[in-house]
């Protein structure tokens, strides 16, 4: 296989949907198949969706736990419905239901062959005069949900494990190019600059593409964005429903990590507390 090929087979056409989920289930599915579409037509083979893309409630209360699915339910199977005919990948948020009486609050990976990740909400957003871990419970200890696409490893985690950098790090230690990262980001004094700071440091310090897909104005602060390796903001959206369309590079990240061997050179390890 000659370089030319290999370079192709690492390039990942990504979507990026801002997009304000309701609290209908049924309807967020039919949208989602909606924007798939869109994405698939762009040429886009994985497609990003914020956090709480299965249902969003307008306030933290019970209806959350009520709300929840398990990974098999409609919802998610749903999903896998929309990715065989697209023939893409899509990731998005499900409250799901747990072994207790709080639900996850879980991201999934989804193709035409079901459920290839599963990541869970590990820092709860008990901040800002919320108090997430009320309504939730916070992800049990598993290995760090990484998958293969496009010749890259993915890795997911969830919003306020953004402001964790030991959660891109035990992706990273896991294989991890790319880190998606759905979220509904609560606007507030600052936040928005936060949010952009945040996710370009995760890029920088884990040379990875940072994917991060936010919820629009008014229960988001949007800019959802697309940072390389480099920490090159490369796409940032509004405060609206808007899509970006790029394609990650994957040979990017294997320069920029042989340019900058950090991984090499840290003396520190992430276990968990």
């Amino acid at each position: 296989m000659s370089h030319t090929d290999q370079q192709t087979n690492r390039l990942l056409p990504v979507t990026v949907v801002q997009w304000q989920p309701s609290e209908d289930p049924t309807s967020n599915r039919e949208q989602i198949s909606a924007h798939v579409e869109t994405a698939a037509t762009a040429g886009s083979t994985l497609v990003v969706f914020p956090e709480y893309a299965h249902r969003h409630f307008a306030n933290p209360e019970p209806a959350w736990t009520a709300a929840a699915e398990s990974l098999d339910g409609p919802f998610v199977t749903g999903l896998q419905t929309i990715a065989g005919t697209s023939g893409v990948t899509i990731v998005a948020g499900v409250l799901e239901t747990s072994d207790t009486s709080k639900p996850y609050n879980t991201q999934v990976v989804v193709n035409s062959s079901g459920v290839v990740a599963v990541a869970r909400k590990i820092h709860l957003y008990d901040a800002f005069s919320m108090a997430e871990s009320e309504l939730f419970s916070p992800a049990p200890q598993t290995p760090p949900q990484v998958f293969t696409h496009s010749g890259m490893t993915v890795g997911v985690q969830t919003c306020y494990d953004l402001r964790f950098p030991e959660v891109t790090r035990q992706l990273v230690d896991a294989g991890a190019e790319v880190v998606i990262v759905p979220a509904q980001w609560v606007p507030g004094p600052h936040k928005l600059d936060q949010w952009v700071a945040l996710a370009t440091a995760r890029a920088i310090e884990a040379q990875v593409w940072l994917v991060a897909a936010d919820h629009p104005a008014p229960t988001g602060v949007g800019a959802s964005l697309i940072v390389s390796p480099r920490g090159e903001v490369i796409a940032r959206a509004g405060d609206t429903e808007a899509y970006l369309h790029e394609v990650l590079d994957g040979d990017l990240v294997r320069e920029v990590r042989k340019q900058n061997p950090m991984a090499t050179a840290r003396r520190f390890r992430v276990t968990w507390g």
